[in-house]
């Protein structure tokens, strides 16, 4: 009896072991076949990776080839633009060369003959040839800023110079204009006391610029305003006027080369002058370590020209 129950025992144990064998090879098949999955899986991701590893090298490749190929059409393309550049001075000097002289001879004569006794007529025929060759002049002076802009040689001849008479000298041409056009011209805050190491007779010619284009531009019977204000280390220049006024676009294009205000009506205006005097001006500010710039509420409210260079000391 006790021998059966030793053999059933031992018969059991075998069967639990076999069961226990059979879990652990079912479980191992399995763990196998998870794993063999997702080393598939991860096989699959990087052969997608590698791909898109490829095509991005292709496309990074073919893009590097098309710069290459647009870096050498802009190098030609700055090669003549610079010969372009050149030729352009060249022939801004040549004909502000060629025009002064013969333009110089006309008005001299002219003026020559206005001295003598002449018929209404003919006097304001010979009034109307100054008046032409000075307008002229003014654009061949234009012209030759340009020149010497474009050329890189605009310099500036600077000094410590008292401020206020910088537009002593100016004010009173302009104020013959201003009566001429019957626009009340007004200057109020002379700067008194402020010295600006600058170049007098560039500056000058950025005041005239503002206070010609204020007059020529603000009808008979209104008012022209010049007035100065310090500005911590810097002296202030305000120009208003009572004209067309700025479209709110233009602000900053006006001082553009060659740039003429869209808005403006009068073609007459327009005609004279090229658009260089606003741009010729900020380059002589930029020069001085100023700023210019022009505010104006919109177009026929008038406008606000003005400019500030660093004060002395």
């Amino acid at each position: 009896m006790e021998a059966f129950i030793i053999i059933g025992t031992i018969f059991a144990f075998l069967m639990l072991g076999t069961a226990i064998l059979i879990v652990f090879q079912v479980s191992g098949f399995v763990q196998a076949g998870f794993f063999r999955q997702k080393q598939n899986f991860s096989n699959s991701l990087i052969q997608q990776y590698m791909i898109r590893i490829a095509l991005a090298q292709t496309q990074l490749f073919r893009r590097s080839r098309e710069l290459e190929v647009l870096s050498a059409k802009l190098a030609f393309s700055n090669q003549e633009l610079a010969q372009l550049n050149e030729m352009k001075s060249k022939f801004l000097s040549m004909v502000v060369h060629d025009v002064r002289t013969p333009l110089a001879s006309i008005r001299g004569f002219s003026e020559l003959l206005l001295k003598r006794k002449r018929e209404t007529r003919e006097a304001q025929y010979l009034n109307n040839i100054v008046s032409a060759t000075q307008q002229l002049g003014r654009l061949i002076s234009d012209l030759t800023d340009l020149a010497m802009i474009e050329a890189g040689k605009l310099k500036m001849e600077k000094s410590p110079f008292d401020y206020e008479e910088m537009p002593k000298n100016v004010l009173p041409g302009i104020a013959i204009n201003a009566q001429k056009k019957n626009v009340e011209f007004v200057v109020r805050n002379l700067p008194e006391g402020v010295v600006v190491d600058g170049d007098k007779f560039r500056l000058s010619q950025v005041l005239m610029n503002l206070l010609n284009n204020a007059i020529k531009f603000t009808p008979p019977g209104k008012k022209v305003e010049l007035y100065f204000r310090r500005e911590g280390r810097y002296i202030a220049t305000y120009v208003r006027d009572s004209g067309i006024g700025i479209h709110p676009s233009e602000t900053k294009k006006i001082f553009g080369k060659f740039y003429q205000a869209k808005y403006q009506k009068d073609e007459k205006l327009r005609k004279q002058g090229w658009g260089l005097g606003l741009a010729i001006s900020q380059e002589v500010i930029h020069a001085h370590n100023g700023e210019i710039g022009a505010t104006s509420p919109g177009l026929g409210k008038g406008s606000i020209f003005w400019f500030k260079i660093p004060v002395s000391g």
